[in-house]
């Protein structure tokens, strides 16, 4: 089964940068971008958090801020679904940067209601700065949050596999192995990543465990599972399927950008 996995540094390289772009999209295109064009600016922007200054703002506005990482993570998901079908068969790397990037996104708008329902906390959350903030009565609202939230995360993973099983080569249990050893080093690839990038935050352990280790360990949980559910009369692998060599490009556009990331974000920018 060697043969039909794709190349292990390419495939870190890969994930390395689907985490990354699904995170910076999420805080800066949707928190940071919100907070300003709503009339205020944010005081400090972190690889995982931006804290908007909300004495600028309106209840609603800080809502809308609240609210606009969520939905920039479901955009993301949503065009990557779109752009997925118009790839060539034969650009696999490629094919799975979109996918994962796109699951990620999804994963992370769903996630989030299902983080914020059960906690009252985060994006969504009925909490200070919370989207639902304020919301009564708020044990109603996170029932109904954490109810929805399992059900889009469910949708989510399903609808990702679909797009991905065509991919796998072999049998049922063939392709449960080959797409279990796939996701799984992209699922330890971002959580590390995150990890590492969370050391450098000056808010220490408090910023690993509510923000870090949700976002990389929990809301991308799906990936670790998902196998299990293939239908086995999901078609055969179309062209490579998921193998590919190894690429210098993919290796280093990652390094850049990881490393220009952590380095940017992971100290926090201040005001």
């Amino acid at each position: 089964m060697a043969r039909d996995l794709p190349d292990p540094v390419t495939l870190v390289a890969i994930s390395s940068l689907a985490y990354i772009l699904a995170v910076a999209l999420h805080e800066h295109l949707g928190h940071s971008a919100a907070c300003g064009l709503l009339g205020s600016r944010p005081l400090e922007m972190g690889a995982f958090y931006v804290d908007c200054d909300d004495a600028r703002l309106s209840t609603g506005a800080i809502r809308a801020v609240a609210a606009a990482g969520p939905l920039v993570s479901l955009l993301t998901g949503m065009v990557c679904v779109l752009a997925l079908p118009r790839l060539p068969v034969r650009a696999p790397r490629a094919f799975y940067f979109v996918w994962l990037l796109g699951t990620l996104g999804l994963m992370s708008a769903s996630g989030y209601l299902l983080f914020s329902g059960v906690s009252g906390l985060g994006d969504l959350g009925t909490g200070a700065e919370g989207a639902l903030m304020g919301a009564h009565p708020q044990w109603l609202w996170r029932i109904a949050l954490t109810l929805l939230g399992v059900l889009a995360y469910k949708a989510v993973v399903m609808a990702s596999l679909r797009r991905i099983a065509p991919r796998l080569p072999g049998t049922r249990t063939e392709r449960i192995r080959t797409g279990r050893r796939v996701l799984l080093i992209s699922y330890l690839t971002g959580a590390l990543i995150y990890l590492l990038i969370g050391l450098a935050n000056p808010r220490g352990l408090a910023i690993l465990l509510l923000s870090v280790l949700p976002a990389s360990l929990g809301a991308s949980s799906g990936l670790l599972w998902m196998m299990q559910r293939i239908d086995s009369r999901t078609p055969v692998a179309e062209g490579p399927g998921l193998q590919f060599g190894r690429s210098v490009g993919w290796i280093a556009a990652a390094a850049v950008l990881t490393g220009a990331y952590a380095i940017v974000f992971g100290p926090t920018l201040r005001a």
